[in-house]
Formats: structure tokens, C-alpha cells, sequence
């Protein structure tokens, strides 16, 4: 199916690890965002009777109070900035964000 049809699929390789950590009976919490996860460790999850939860950050909620955050200068943010660049750079440094290259946490385009 994935051959056949021509689907993003989302790499799940942080699951393979979190479901072996988890203890028996517990609970395996998925947050971000993922497509069609190849190489899902459902037969971990299953082995060990997982729990499995799922969602994705609500920036509606969260996003306004953050900003004030900032605002007040209590948050700092400039660590996630580990890259910054020019737009014209926008291929290169989408590549070494995508690719986890060069320690990349978030690249920063400006004009």
C-alpha cells in the first residue's frame, strides 16, 4: 500500500523506544503530529498491555498566555532559535532542521 500510494508516511521512532520503557500496564502518551507512522511497535504496546493516548498541542489555548510570557520577558526563547538564516538559505536550512543535522532545534528564516 505505502508503494502504491504516493502517502507521506511519519517515522515512529520515538514509539519503538517509549513503548519498550514502559512498564507493564502502563501508559504510552503520543503527542505531535504524526501521518501514517511506519514501523509502529504495536506489538510491544500489545505484549505489555499499554495504554495508548494521543493529541496534539492546542496552540489556540496555549499560544495567547505564552506570548505574554514573553512579552514580560519572563520566557526566554532565543535557545530554540539554534539556527538562524536567510530566506534564501530556506532549502538548506529546512534540510538540516528535517534531517537533524548539526544539532538543529528550530531554524530561524529572516528577510
Amino acid at each position: 500500500m505505502k508503494q502504491a500510494l504516493p502517502l507521506e508516511t511519519g517515522r515512529a521512532q520515538a514509539l519503538r523506544p517509549a513503548a519498550v520503557a514502559c512498564r507493564k500496564g502502563g501508559i504510552l502518551s503520543v503527542l505531535g503530529v504524526y501521518g501514517m507512522a511506519g514501523k509502529f511497535p504495536m506489538g510491544a504496546i500489545m505484549n505489555k498491555g499499554l495504554t495508548l493516548r494521543s493529541a496534539q498541542q492546542h496552540g489556540q489555548r496555549y499560544v495567547p498566555r505564552l506570548l505574554d510570557y514573553v512579552e514580560r520577558g519572563e520566557l526566554d526563547t532565543a535557545a530554540l532559535a539554534t539556527h538562524r538564516m536567510s530566506l534564501e538559505e530556506s532549502v538548506r536550512g529546512y534540510d538540516i532542521f528535517k534531517n537533524k543535522r548539526d544539532a538543529c532545534v528550530r531554524a530561524v528564516f529572516a528577510p
